[in-house]
């Protein structure tokens, strides 16, 4: 008896431990579609090989801008304008080093 009273106890709570398991079970991650952001009027990175952006606020104003790099080493800044549109942002620039010239890391 003692046998059988431990195998329903036990049959119960793995029934409601998989009953509790399943109810948290994680809903489906849904994305939005991918939007093409640009940097003035051309895309950000076009004609360069494997561009990576970065955000990260380069002046300070508290908006996040984009650092792009590229296979090369080349590095430009497209700084986001102001107002309600994240996706606005200014034509990319070159980032400079102190001494004026172009920041390059070179790759090959």
């Amino acid at each position: 008896m003692n046998s059988l009273i431990r195998s329903l106890a036990h049959s119960l709570t793995f029934t409601i431990l998989a009953a509790s398991v399943q109810a948290q079970a994680p809903k489906e991650t849904k994305f939005a579609p991918p939007v093409r952001l640009k940097s003035g009027d051309a895309f950000m990175g076009g004609g360069r090989l494997y561009p990576s952006p970065v955000f990260k606020d380069m002046n300070g104003d508290g908006l996040p801008d984009v650092v792009i790099g590229d296979l090369f080493g080349r590095i430009t800044v497209s700084l986001r304008l102001p107002g309600k549109d994240p996706r606005a942002f200014a034509a990319e620039t070159e980032l400079m080093a102190a001494d004026g010239k172009r920041l390059d890391f070179h790759n090959w």
